[in-house]
């Protein structure tokens, strides 16, 4: 007998340090910010309104082809910069929550969930994203009233054709009355239902997926299709500036760069992936701290290395390219069995005492001073340790979401991986 349902829930800006030396004199302005970014991944209300407009129009395309369907459900974009959006809602969907399209479109499903829902089955649901696979739970959700209801949740995977997958259908079923009348076999046929509509939305999507790509002009990750759908999502929660390479693949590209790393050297996506990070290298790029990088990859097994060396923001309208200290931090990221799927580089752009630099709006323009020292040799500053720490800190988040990619990653114990609905 599953348990009765449980009671409503009540109703500094800082002066901006000098860069290094460079030649000239004169005043130079900071490339400004790509994709409509503030901040650390921090969208401008500019970028915020051409995200709306492309919600609605990408829902629009997704209506056309699904709104005969009379089932409660949603489509999230797995490939998203912002976890897992839900991209489109069917009319049952708003009329089961009470919702409006303006307080769902580009939000990830866990606004359903509530003080009661089973930490246990949100779980099973994260673990089935993460492992892209198909998964049904009973679990307690709420309407937007705050009304708790026992949601039958299927979720399925929707592939592209390089394999990876691009977006996720969710088919909700408000079966509060069979949970109150025991569940038992009605719950269970509700199940094979549930994988058939789930199922039915997927192969209409897959037979309609070149048009609804195109139609898709939500904001999208920096990232190659090396990169496993599966790990996107947890990607786009860290919000630094690093950059993952594959090393599988020839002169270890980049395959995917944070919205931080995209605002920090002025290049757009397409600039990006697909090439290997020396473009940040330049005339004042000592040679030594770059084998020095080598050599730690180079090593068996790779190690660790945290170097600071003189990188080079994207070249301005006239061609001058700005120089940053750049604190790199560059890491082995292995999956469950050990093996090193990616490398990453947590970049942090310090000043000449080794301090993170400021994200101020007055640090939009520098005065340049002459240089001192021949391109090569200038003194590099040491990192703050507090920096050094941040860079870990990355790591070890990405180290997490990593260790998923093998089969068995980080997969919940046997007992929570059942449709919780289905004891009688």
């Amino acid at each position: 007998m599953m348990p009765p349902l449980p009671p409503p829930s009540p109703a500094a800006h800082g002066t901006a340090p000098p860069l290094p030396p460079r030649s000239g004199g004169t005043q130079r302005q900071r490339p400004r910010p790509p994709l409509g970014l503030l901040g650390k991944g921090m969208p401008s209300a500019a970028a915020e309104s051409s995200q709306k407009a492309a919600l609605a129009e990408v829902s629009a395309a997704f209506g056309q082809l699904l709104q005969d369907l009379h089932f409660s459900f949603v489509i999230s974009c797995a490939r998203s910069d912002s976890d897992c959006p839900i991209v489109y809602a069917s009319n049952n969907f708003f009329g089961c929550t009470g919702y409006s399209p303006a307080e769902v479109l580009g939000r990830n499903c866990r606004f359903l969930q509530g003080p009661a829902t089973s930490h246990h089955s949100v779980m099973e649901i994260r673990d089935a994203i993460r492992e892209e696979r198909p998964c049904s739970v009973c679990l307690l959700n709420y309407r937007k009233d705050k009304t708790p209801f026992w949601n039958f949740f299927r979720l399925q995977p929707i592939h592209a054709p390089c394999g990876n997958v691009q977006w996720f259908v969710g088919v909700q079923a408000d079966v509060t009355r069979l949970v109150e009348a025991g569940g038992g076999a009605p719950l269970a046929a509700l199940e094979a239902n549930g994988e058939e509509i789930a199922a039915s939305i997927a192969a209409r999507l897959a037979s309609h997926q070149q048009e609804l790509t195109e139609a898709d002009r939500t904001r999208k990750c920096a990232v190659s299709s090396a990169v496993p759908s599966s790990l996107v999502a947890a990607l786009s929660r860290v919000q630094d500036n690093f950059v993952l390479s594959d090393p599988s693949l020839p002169d270890c590209p980049i395959v995917y760069a944070s919205p931080a790393f995209l605002q920090l050297t002025g290049y757009c996506c397409s600039e990006v992936v697909g090439r290997n990070c020396r473009f940040l290298q330049g005339p004042g790029t000592d040679p030594a701290v770059v084998q020095q990088l080598r050599d730690g990859l180079a090593a068996s097994p790779p190690r660790p290395v945290t170097v600071t060396l003189l990188n080079y923001r994207k070249a301005d309208a006239s061609g001058h390219q700005e120089p940053f200290w750049n604190s790199l931090h560059i890491a082995p990221l292995r999956d469950a069995d050990g093996k090193v799927q990616f490398y990453v580089g947590v970049q942090m752009p310090i000043t000449d005492d080794g301090e993170e630099e400021s994200d101020s709006e007055e640090e939009a323009e520098h005065l340049d001073t002459p240089p001192t020292h021949e391109p090569g040799l200038l003194a590099a500053p040491a990192a703050d340790p507090v920096v050094l720490l941040r860079q870990k800190g990355v790591v070890g988040s990405l180290r997490v979401a990593t260790r998923a990619l093998a089969q068995h990653g980080l997969r919940r114990a046997a007992q929570y991986q059942h449709a919780p609905c289905r004891e009688a």
